[in-house]
Order: C-alpha cells, then sequence, then structure tokens
C-alpha cells in the first residue's frame, strides 16, 4: 500500500536535475508541478536557473506541460514566463488533471515523467495514472492551511517509506 505513495526519483531541485539523465532515462514529456515545485507558491517570478533548466529540456526535445491545483492571473503569468502551456485547477491527486495535461503534449507517445514536490498530491495522483515520478524537496513559501496539514501526513508517510527501504535516496 506504502509503494502507491513512493517517487521513483528524487532530486534536490529542479534545476539540479540534468537534462542528460532525463535523456537516459528515455523521457520525452514532463507533467511539472508548479507551487514550491518550479517557485515558492508566494511568488511569480520564475529563477534565471529554472528557467534555463525549461529552456534546455526544449533544446533537447523534451516536451513540458505545467499542472498546478490552482489557477488564475498567477498561473497565467508564470506559463506566459515559462513559455509553458498549464492546465489549472487540476484537482490532484484525482485523474482528471493529469489526463488534461496529456492532451496538451504535441504527441501521444513517449514517456511521460511527473515532477512534483507532494506526495498525496503529486506522487500519489502521478502513480495512480501509471507514470514515473520525480520527487523534489520543497521550496520554501508560504503554503495553504490544508497544504501545512498534508504535510504532515507527509512526514509520517516518508519516515515509514524510510523504514521500509521504499524511498529512493536523494540526488543533488
Amino acid at each position: 500500500m506504502l509503494k502507491i505513495f513512493c517517487p521513483d526519483f528524487r532530486f534536490d531541485s529542479i534545476a539540479s536535475i540534468p537534462v542528460e539523465w532525463l535523456k537516459k532515462q528515455q523521457v520525452e514529456r514532463v507533467i511539472l508541478d508548479v507551487d514550491n515545485t518550479l517557485l515558492p507558491r508566494d511568488e511569480v517570478q520564475l529563477d534565471a536557473d529554472v528557467l534555463n533548466w525549461l529552456q534546455l529540456l526544449r533544446k533537447n526535445e523534451i516536451e513540458i506541460v505545467l499542472l498546478s491545483n490552482n489557477g488564475g492571473e498567477r498561473l497565467r503569468k508564470i506559463s506566459e514566463a515559462a513559455q509553458i502551456e498549464a492546465v489549472s485547477w487540476a484537482v490532484k491527486p484525482m485523474p482528471w488533471g493529469f489526463k488534461r495535461a496529456l492532451k496538451r503534449f504535441g504527441r501521444q507517445q513517449g514517456k511521460v515523467l511527473v515532477i512534483g514536490d507532494q506526495l498525496l498530491t503529486d506522487v500519489l495522483g502521478a502513480k495512480r495514472m501509471g507514470f514515473t515520478v520525480l520527487w523534489v524537496r520543497s521550496l520554501q513559501g508560504k503554503e495553504f492551511p490544508m497544504t501545512r496539514i498534508t504535510r504532515q501526513i507527509e512526514k509520517m508517510l516518508v519516515r515509514r517509506l524510510d523504514a521500509q527501504g521504499l524511498l529512493p535516496e536523494e540526488r543533488k
């Protein structure tokens, strides 16, 4: 049962994921969480390292779609700055947003990797869809009250996953 919450890979941050590593994993499409994965939830400006990483993915013909449980003007600005389509109001971990994200890709073939910072939304939702999942450290920033509650549950899950030797080692 715990395996449904267990990511396949772990990295410290988005910008620390080498494109060569993605290519070696045969990743062709990335569904990317926004809040506290791409940038802190209370910010709109993307970090230069993150923008460079996104551009490098595109240069290597890896398609990207942003997937967020939020929406509105902030997500639109982030999507425009990143030059990446975004799916809003995803209701992760439910499958609907993931299915909408898949429709945004230019092709239906190719390995999909979901990248996110939360076990109970990003990892669980991706695993339910049968996707490979990469879990990154959550960026520090203001969080919704509900997210603060789920983070406590996540801490318990991490301890149990780690105790059972299921959690992959974090790469920096």
